[in-house]
């Protein structure tokens, strides 16, 4: 299950990455194992080909991993560097699906991005500084909006 934070509200013992791409093309590129190719193929219809490369959706041609979308490489970012918190403004509902669907990982945002589809989550309550679970839309939504 992802945790969420609003920003300003992380622990500052844990680093926050806003530059997904940067981020990715730096370390998260060099991790990518079997586990990526059903992210990759289900947000940007593309195939992992090799250690840095993917057959294009749109007629085959090898691209470097570079050239996936910002959404596709949040998710990866968050997949494998559960440690670190992601900023996940950039990400389009496709990508949100598979966040809110992630096993463990760490996310963030100034605003609410909730897909339909999130069944549990973590929330950071700064004010009580412990963590407690959200599985209801509404009740996530309304502690996203809430100021503290």
């Amino acid at each position: 299950m992802i945790t969420i934070y609003k920003h300003g509200q992380i622990p500052k013992s844990i680093e926050t990455v806003k530059l997904n791409d940067v981020y990715f093309n730096k370390y998260t590129a060099q991790m990518l194992d079997n586990r990526a190719n059903r992210v990759i193929e289900k947000i940007d219809h593309a195939e992992l080909t090799g250690p840095y490369t993917i057959k294009s959706r749109f007629d085959g041609t090898t691209l470097n991993t570079d050239k996936l979308s910002s959404g596709c490489k949040t998710v990866l970012n968050i997949m494998y560097n559960p440690d670190k918190v992601f900023d996940i403004r950039e990400c389009g509902d496709n990508a949100l699906d598979m966040i809110y669907s992630l096993d463990e990982g760490k996310i963030c945002c100034d605003y609410p991005l909730i897909s339909f589809d999130m069944t549990r989550v973590n929330v950071y309550d700064k004010s009580k500084k412990k963590y407690r679970e959200i599985d209801d839309y509404e009740e996530l939504k309304e502690w996203w909006s809430d100021e503290d």
